[in-house]
């Protein structure tokens, strides 16, 4: 089975059982980092063999590369960053800009090789540099997901032929395409993910024997954005040790890199800003995965819950930004990314908001986000702080709440609907109370909706968790 790294998502899943292999080999170039479950225990811990890309090109079965770092005039810093992208809008505006198109042109023109792939943040952006390519004389196309399949296939057989020059995709190639005759890569966008990173460079590592490729070269604009700073590390052989903090990374002896002297200065500068608690939090969590062995969940990190929202905006956030999301979540975290920010961002003098939504998770992933009355959670409700001492004497012992320790469902409902629902309301409008209905107010795909719920629960229970420990019980 290829791109292994899916093996733990549901629709891979059920071709694995239903084939039930005697033996299972499975092959992928990122099985670490970029699905959230255990891969390795699909196929009981065992590891046939491994090998990173540097290794790689120093045995001489990928092409060797000449790298270089290129100066974007991007002002990142002056983008909304929305957890896990940059603002699409303001990015474009930035982006779609003339006299930077010239100066991608222009770079491109002074490295490049025969055949090239380009790498775009957007449709937009991918449409407008092949229109400004183009209109400089420069055989181009565009390539993306609304591009039908036979205009794709026709326009990899070009590229072959030297017919055109260069294709510009958004995420298109990132795996699962072999063009071995690709020689220059182009990335004109920022970095968001290392795993997309990895897997879009090897795009143009593979050897051609029909082109008689000696190198492929990698054409990078690197501006201020997040993780500029750490990137070159892909590069690095992971077998040689470098110095705490080092930027520049030990390569094998056929590739080299090239940075200009504006580059070293701004990776500097990064690395000079980087959070140190960032990278504490993200080294504390590298402890807590090795030891599970799989990537930990939310309540597996209740301790340091605090500081993920801190420090990254969220547990999910900071799991897109270090490329610990596989496809499918991240696709998910993107268009819902607004629903898990005022989640993580929800304030709890008492448990009870997280209580109502405990009770919508327990009805599954098609379900929970269906309409609900505070008469149809009283029970659940009631009983839930009942049934724990502790709770009962949390959030449940003031006068007007002791006189509901005998059940009295008007009483409960009345509670609900006056504290944790309405509480919930903002100016979001993510949820809406109309008459005495408590809803979800935005859609989920139906392929979207067992993560939503995943993701949602874990971040549920993790609230709570943090709640009655600060109140000094272990949750139960």
């Amino acid at each position: 089975m290829d791109e292994f790294h899916h093996a733990a998502a549901k629709s891979y899943e059920r071709v694995i059982n239903y084939f039930k292999p005697k033996f299972l080999l499975g092959l992928t170039a990122t099985p670490e980092r970029t699905d959230g479950q255990d891969v390795f225990a699909l196929c009981d811990g065992n590891v046939a063999y491994e090998i990173t890309f540097i290794e790689a090109i120093q045995r001489g079965w990928l092409s060797p590369f000449t790298y270089y770092g290129i100066k974007d005039d991007i002002d990142y810093s002056n983008i909304k960053w929305l957890g896990n992208k940059y603002d699409h809008e303001e990015l474009l505006i930035e982006q779609l800009k003339e006299e930077r198109t010239s100066y991608i042109l222009d770079n491109w023109k002074k490295y490049k090789q025969t055949r090239t792939l380009g790498f775009c943040s957007s449709v937009e952006q991918a449409d407008f540099l092949a229109n400004f390519f183009k209109d400089h004389g420069v055989e181009a196309v565009s390539l993306t997901s609304q591009t039908k399949n036979n205009i794709r296939q026709q326009a990899i057989t070009q590229l072959k032929s030297q017919t055109i020059d260069i294709i510009f995709t958004v995420d298109l190639f990132n795996e699962g395409v072999d063009i071995p005759s690709v020689d220059t890569l182009l990335f004109a966008r920022p970095t968001e993910s290392m795993v997309v990173f990895t897997r879009q460079i090897g795009r143009g590592l593979r050897k051609s024997k029909e082109t008689g490729k000696e190198k492929c070269v990698i054409i990078d604009l690197i501006g201020n954005y997040r993780s500029a700073d750490t990137k070159l590390k892909v590069y690095q052989d992971p077998k040689k040790k470098t110095k705490p903090g080092e930027i520049i990374p030990i390569l094998p002896e056929s590739s080299h890199i090239y940075l200009e002297a504006d580059v070293i200065s701004l990776l500097e500068h990064l690395r000079r800003k980087r959070s140190p608690r960032r990278e504490r939090v993200f080294n504390d969590y590298i402890k807590v995965k090795e030891t599970l062995g799989r990537r930990p969940t939310y309540y597996d990190l209740h301790l340091r819950g605090k500081e993920y929202r801190q420090a990254f905006g969220g547990y999910f956030s900071f799991f897109n930004e270090y490329g610990e999301l596989n496809k499918d979540e991240e696709r998910v975290y993107r268009r819902h990314y607004s629903w898990f920010e005022k989640l993580e961002k929800e304030m709890m003098s008492k448990s009870y908001k997280m209580v109502v939504l405990q009770y919508m998770l327990d009805k599954g992933p098609d379900h929970w986000f269906e309409t609900i009355t505070p008469e149809e959670v009283a029970p659940y409700f009631h009983n839930y702080y009942m049934e724990m001492e502790y709770r009962k004497t949390t959030d449940f012992s003031n006068k007007s709440n002791q006189k509901l320790w005998q059940y009295d469902e008007k009483g409960v409902s009345r509670l609900i609907a006056t504290m944790p629902m309405s509480k919930w309301l903002d100016d979001d409008d993510l949820i809406i109370i109309e008459n005495n209905n408590f809803e979800i107010n935005f859609e989920i795909q139906k392929e979207d909706r067992e993560i939503v719920h995943e993701m949602t629960t874990q971040i549920c229970e993790f609230k709570l968790k943090a709640y009655f420990s600060l109140k000094g019980h272990e949750y139960e």
